[in-house]
């Protein structure tokens, strides 16, 4: 067993509304479910119809930190320095153990497809794996203290001894509570597959993903409405993260003892992936 049910809040005490219809994304909202996966986590399964009258899947780790034991953490393959590519699934498999209980999490930063290796910095609990390559491509990370950042490779450099863990990220979707213009290309434009993480408060995270490029399903987004979609969720600040089939949510099932991929990711299987984010109870 990974956790006690006795943790878990099952049946319909756990079922809320997460947020209210919002004209600029939905038409109708289908289903609105958010439950307790454990103390000061909590997911949120969501389905909406889009403007376009197209159906939309959004899955929402939400976790505050400062919540018992919990902590966020990167995740890397076989829980190592290696550059390599490995589902979040078997990873997360790696990364648990006695006091290190993993919670849930999502795929991280982009990277090169033929060896694993991510465009960006990795640092994991302390140990720069790779650094910084790309000046003004944005991170996320975490300090010593427990604090989580997003900002630009400048913070990198300044914060870098104070992190503890540190990944990267492409597009600022959302700073000090105002949603960022995004560039006007086929990337930005086109319903994706999206990956996103987000601060809403000094000890409270999201971790996002939107399904796409399935019609019937879940048809993805534009980042203009994905920044949207983290404000309205909560964040002060919001990054974009690998999308398309990369795209991944991994959490607990009520029961407490397997994972599960939350999501429908849209090449019909998990991808591997360079790395993730993942949400740690230090128990």
């Amino acid at each position: 067993m990974l956790f006690s049910a006795a943790f878990l809040v099952p049946g319909p005490d756990a079922v809320a509304q997460s947020i209210s219809r919002d004209a600029r994304l939905m038409t109708k909202i289908i289903r609105d479910t958010s439950f307790e996966i454990v103390p000061g986590v909590q997911e949120t399964d969501l389905t909406y119809l889009n403007k376009a009258g197209k159906p939309e899947a959004v899955y929402v780790l939400r976790a505050n930190l400062h919540k018992g034991k919990l902590a966020l953490e990167a995740s890397t393959p076989f829980a190592s320095d290696t550059f390599c590519r490995q589902t979040l699934m078997e990873s997360i498999h790696w990364e648990n153990g006695p006091h290190h209980h993993v919670i849930g999490g999502v795929n991280a930063d982009f990277f090169d497809m033929s060896n694993g290796v991510p465009v960006l910095m990795e640092m994991t609990h302390g140990k720069v794996v790779k650094g910084a390559s790309r000046a003004n491509r944005p991170f996320m990370g975490v300090l010593k203290n427990g604090k989580v950042i997003i900002g630009d490779s400048a913070l990198y450099a300044q914060k870098q001894k104070s992190l503890r863990e540190a990944l990267g990220g492409a597009q600022l979707l959302v700073k000090n509570g105002r949603e960022i213009p995004q560039l006007q290309n086929a990337f930005s434009l086109t319903r994706h597959p999206r990956t996103a993480a987000g601060i809403v408060n000094s000890h409270t995270v999201l971790l996002v993903v939107v399904d796409g490029r399935q019609p019937d399903y879940s048809n993805g987004m534009p980042l203009d409405e994905l920044a949207h979609l983290m404000k309205i969720l909560g964040a002060k600040t919001a990054l974009n993260l690998d999308g398309g089939g990369s795209s991944t949510l991994v959490s607990l099932n009520h029961a407490g003892d397997q994972w599960i991929n939350r999501n429908r990711p849209s090449g019909k299987r998990e991808r591997a992936v360079a790395n993730g984010w993942i949400i740690v109870d230090h128990r």
